[in-house]
């Protein structure tokens, strides 16, 4: 065998050596996180409009529930989409027409994370959605009753502790932008409308109001 010959069969021998003793590469972080990337929660809570400056956010109050599911994008990014049903509480302030509400929220939203501690994190989101609410108010002896379709934005802001192995406890804080009504009955009695029976378009006529909103929730790691 030539000297030419035994040269390139010693470089091909060690080059398949080398490439053989190279770890393998890791799996991709998607499939190292696996299940873990995914979450599910429900979560307990209410929110109110405010009425004018300095004044305490106690219009509308609403209570709920509601069930939320999230999926991790790489780095601190989250995208969570959730379902909550609302309906209204007795009126705080004497003067408020007595409106009785009930809202489906149908929420998505874009957040992202920060670990502040080995067992508490926190984290920022902003989103959007629908309600569908059906409100009505007395007239009378009768109601007056609608259906109505509205659009809410929301920026919130949250923090969670562990409990267990995949188990979280958190609450969240929510300033809402969604559609609320005129509910003072003395400025309802001053128009022509009210003199007779108004159709609901003239009584529900939904404008854009903020809210704040406080929830807590449990969520769970899958």
């Amino acid at each position: 065998m030539s000297t030419k010959c035994l040269a390139a069969l010693l470089v091909v021998a060690s080059s398949a050596t080398a490439t053989a003793g190279e770890p393998t590469s890791p799996p991709s972080a998607s499939v190292t996180r696996g299940a873990s990337a995914f979450e599910v929660g429900a979560r307990v809570g209410g929110y109110g409009f405010r009425r004018e400056a300095e004044q305490p956010w106690d219009e509308c109050r609403m209570n709920g529930m509601g069930v939320f599911g999230a999926r991790a994008l790489p780095g601190p990014l989250f995208v969570e989409a959730g379902l909550d049903m609302y309906s209204s509480l007795d009126p705080v302030n004497a003067t408020d027409l007595p409106i009785d509400r009930t809202s489906g929220l149908f929420s998505a939203a874009i957040g992202a994370r920060t670990q502040i501690a080995t067992w508490l994190r926190g984290y920022v989101q902003l989103g959007g959605g629908v309600e569908l609410t059906r409100v009505s108010v007395p007239y009378g002896n009768e109601r007056i009753s609608d259906n109505k379709a509205l659009p809410e934005g929301f920026f919130g802001i949250g923090f969670d502790i562990k409990l267990a192995k995949r188990t979280y406890l958190g609450s969240s804080f929510r300033t809402l932008v969604m559609g609320n009504f005129d509910y003072d009955p003395a400025r309802l009695e001053m128009t022509d409308e009210w003199s007779w029976k108004p159709t609901p378009d003239v009584v529900f006529d939904a404008s854009p109001d903020v809210a704040a909103q406080f929830q807590f929730y449990v969520r769970r790691d899958l």
